[in-house]
């Protein structure tokens, strides 16, 4: 079937990268000051220090767990696709498989800006959900059994003009 609409985001914004490259520099940095301080100039590091062994698997976990989490970062990905039988997402790596929400169980989609919801998946409350990686506009689509779902999109009115389409069952201009 082919797509009435398609949008794959990733993370492209300049500040958010800084602030994950430096954060987790800072602390590869400071695990591996402290590595060099106790094992190569031989003096205890901080007030109560670890021993070797534990300072060495300490420090090689907080290593690997910042890697990971710029690969992670790196790698993520939100992509949307519009059919005429529905809606699929997905946001690998959390969302791996596409999610879909079939056409005959949209109530309801309009065009939404917003300010600080965040980046990520992001579940309020009631329930509903949000899905960002980028930008302040999304769309927000509403299905039969009252619960939301917002995508981030970098194309709204392209996306919404997708989707009046497929509940319309017609061809997309």
């Amino acid at each position: 079937m082919k797509p009435l609409f398609e949008e794959k985001q990733r993370y492209s914004q300049w500040w958010l990268w800084a602030i994950i490259g430096s954060s987790a520099l800072l602390v590869m940095g400071i695990f591996l000051h402290a590595l060099y301080v106790q094992l190569i100039l031989g003096t205890q590091w901080g007030e109560t220090p670890m021993s070797n062994e534990a300072l060495i698997a300490f420090s090689l976990f907080n290593i690997s767990a910042m890697v990971l989490m710029l690969v992670v970062f790196f790698n993520a990905v939100l992509e949307i696709t519009v059919d005429r039988g529905g809606i699929s997402y997905k946001y690998f790596p959390i969302i791996r498989t596409p999610r879909r929400i079939e056409r005959e169980h949209i109530q309801a989609y309009e065009v939404k800006k917003y300010f600080l919801k965040g980046y990520g998946i992001r579940r309020d409350f009631r329930g509903n959900r949000t899905i960002n990686v980028k930008g302040h506009m999304g769309v927000e689509i509403t299905t039969h059994d009252g619960k939301r779902l917002l995508l981030g999109t970098q194309k709204p009115e392209e996306f919404f003009q997708a989707l009046h389409a497929m509940k319309k069952g017609i061809a997309h201009q």
